[in-house]
């Protein structure tokens, strides 16, 4: 079945003068053979393969997905995801195996990778790394994919992941904006995106005074 699903992985370069492959992967499975059939769009967290089960993290809208090698995704289908980027969007149809408060471990039975899927893509990839506050340089935060770390002079203070939307309630309308999911019991904070180039981020709290926050690059 393995070897069947391989060659049905597909690489498809439907550009004419520049837009990016498409990957295309189909295991022929069908949904609703390992419980609650899925579809959605993910981003791609990253993949460990030095364990002793293989997965690969996906987030969606602070939501997180995870998938095991053989468990029964084809193991075909996390090498793919292993040789993309962190935070490649991917459309993928699966199955809910096992829920939780925050997270949700999947069966994938297939995926398409299109750059297309993500239209933040550019604020995203202008978020990720380190920065120090302004006002207060012993505050810093870090970026990877969608996790955001928070430190206090050098100690751990807060993680939470992040949503980046056009707008939220509490945002009036106005993006686009950074939601912040701590956990599943409160209302995530917003915060609007005042700029984010990949040297200047300000941020503006959603429904706040409009004081602003700046930060800058260590």
């Amino acid at each position: 079945m393995e070897e069947l699903g391989v060659w049905m992985v597909s690489a498809m370069a439907a550009w004419a003068g520049g837009a990016e492959a498409q990957m295309v992967i189909d295991s022929g499975m069908q949904s609703g053979t390992y419980g609650e059939p899925l579809e959605d769009v993910v981003l791609l967290q990253g993949c460990v393969f030095e364990q002793e089960v293989p997965s690969c993290e996906l987030a969606s809208n602070g939501f997180t997905y995870w998938v095991s090698w053989d468990d029964p995704t084809p193991g075909y289908v996390l090498e793919a995801m292993a040789a993309l980027y962190v935070n490649a969007p991917l459309w993928i149809r699966a199955d809910i195996v096992s829920m939780g408060d925050m997270s949700a471990e999947i069966a994938v039975h297939a995926l398409r990778h299109d750059a297309a899927l993500d239209p933040f893509a550019e604020i995203r990839a202008n978020l990720q790394g380190s920065w120090v506050f302004d006002a207060d340089p012993a505050y810093t935060s870090r970026v990877w994919g969608d996790r955001v770390t928070e430190e206090i002079n050098g100690d751990f203070s807060a993680e939470y992941t992040m949503q980046i939307a056009e707008s939220c309630e509490a945002s009036q309308g106005q993006g686009p904006v950074l939601i912040a999911h701590m956990d599943p019991w409160s209302t995530p904070p917003c915060m609007i995106l005042e700029a984010v180039t990949p040297q200047k981020l300000i941020l503006q709290m959603a429904g706040g005074d409009g004081t602003l926050f700046k930060y800058r690059r260590p």
